[in-house]
């Protein structure tokens, strides 16, 4: 299988600083910065019990089931439901 890569470009000038910053205070290369910034971002969101890939098809249909077990307030409008005032504001 054929990998590609690409280049990172960084167009947001204050996460460019912060970049350069944190080469810069660990002596890595700017590549090595961003490569070990995201392996430990990975490891952390990944221990606090999150997941990084889509829901299964059995996941999304137990969503829907789940969904369609709570009960209709049919006393509400469609404005209500959605959140807005009598203004057509979001309260």
């Amino acid at each position: 299988m054929y990998t590609m890569y690409m280049a990172l470009h960084i167009t947001n000038p204050a996460v460019e600083q912060k970049v350069r910053s944190l080469a810069s205070v660990t002596g890595e290369s700017i590549t090595e910065a961003i490569g070990a910034a995201a392996e430990e971002r990975l490891i952390r969101f990944n221990a606090a019990g999150k997941n990084l890939s889509s829901p299964s098809v059995e996941e999304v249909l137990a969503m829907i089931r789940s969904f369609n077990l709570k009960p209709i307030n049919e006393d509400l409008t469609d404005d209500e439901i959605l959140g807005y005032g009598p203004e057509g504001f979001c309260e």
